[in-house]
């Protein structure tokens, strides 16, 4: 049995397309480097390859933050992939069949339930849920989803369930509904709240990983960054700026202080990287585009300094 990698796989290890005037070019490393949360040793290459076309084929940016990501926290769970709910709307608002939505809480005053609209909790109010209606057309007639789910099931008393119950509850009624509404927009999509809910994500999972990072922010931000950090810092800016990648990364590195990548410690090596990210989607919103040439290797002044 032959074992080398045909063409196809080869072609599915790097995915580049273009969404809404923004190009997203996206390989195995980057999606292992950036964007799991969780343990991101624990990504297979199939489950990266999987991510990385999934997000073609449904339109998805997750060089965004926060539009999708992928999730493991344990080798004996499958990667979970996770869309979050401004993606979700964005969906649902270019479909040409959505036409509005109402939403809110659900609330119990004195021995009465009542379905109001917003998230605000007033004085003398109980949550106990959260709804959702989607009005939009299918077949050239009107029709309506409506989706309302109880906050004990979904309630874990933790994080932001302990601090925003009626924001977080109403997220999952919107996310619900809208997939109500548009099931093939949203297939093989969910919302960190329905991974929770279903099992696939254990809220402590979340909850440890957000400890732990706390617990070690100050002894990994004194780190000096590895040189797969540095290679990805310089492939993802030259996929994002093209022949003016280094100029970007020079400019960023001077503002915390650095001539040369060499001596980066990972809490400034991330502010770059968020700075990268800024500068980027401040380009595409001003619809100034970036030059082709792929660089994605530093230049040889930056190599000859680290010799």
């Amino acid at each position: 049995m032959s074992y080398e990698i045909s063409k196809a796989e080869q072609n599915a290890t790097v995915v580049s397309y273009d969404l809404l005037g923004t190009h997203v070019e996206l390989d195995m490393d980057f999606v292992k480097g950036y964007l799991v949360r969780g343990n991101p040793n624990l990504i297979t290459d199939q489950e990266a390859v999987f991510f990385m076309n999934t997000c073609k084929s449904q339109k998805l940016n997750p060089t965004v933050n926060g539009e999708v990501y992928l999730i493991k926290y344990s080798k004996d769970t499958p990667a979970q992939m996770v869309i979050g709910k401004d993606a979700y709307m964005r969906r649902a608002f270019d479909n040409p069949d959505y036409l509005f939505k109402n939403d809110g809480i659900t609330v119990l005053r004195g021995n009465e339930v009542h379905r109001k609209e917003g998230c605000c909790l007033y004085p003398g109010e109980q949550l106990i849920g959260g709804w959702c209606r989607v009005t939009y057309l299918r077949g050239g007639k009107e029709r309506t989803a409506f989706k309302e789910v109880a906050l004990s099931e979904y309630n874990s008393d933790k994080a932001n369930w302990k601090t925003k119950p009626s924001l977080m509850i109403n997220k999952v009624a919107i996310s619900q509904c809208v997939r109500e509404a548009f099931p093939k927009d949203y297939e093989g999509l969910y919302s960190e709240e329905e991974m929770i809910a279903s099992g696939a994500i254990k809220q402590n999972e979340i909850d440890a990983e957000a400890v732990t990072s706390n617990d070690d922010t100050t002894t990994k931000a004194a780190e000096k960054i590895t040189s797969d950090q540095r290679k990805q810092m310089f492939q993802f800016a030259a996929q994002q700026f093209g022949a003016s990648a280094n100029e970007y990364i020079l400019t960023a590195m001077r503002q915390r202080g650095y001539e040369s990548s060499a001596e980066l410690l990972v809490e400034d090596f991330e502010w770059i990287m968020n700075e990268l990210q800024r500068k980027c989607a401040e380009l595409n919103q001003n619809g100034d585009g970036a030059e082709t040439e792929s660089l994605g290797e530093p230049p040889e002044d930056e190599i000859a300094r680290q010799e």
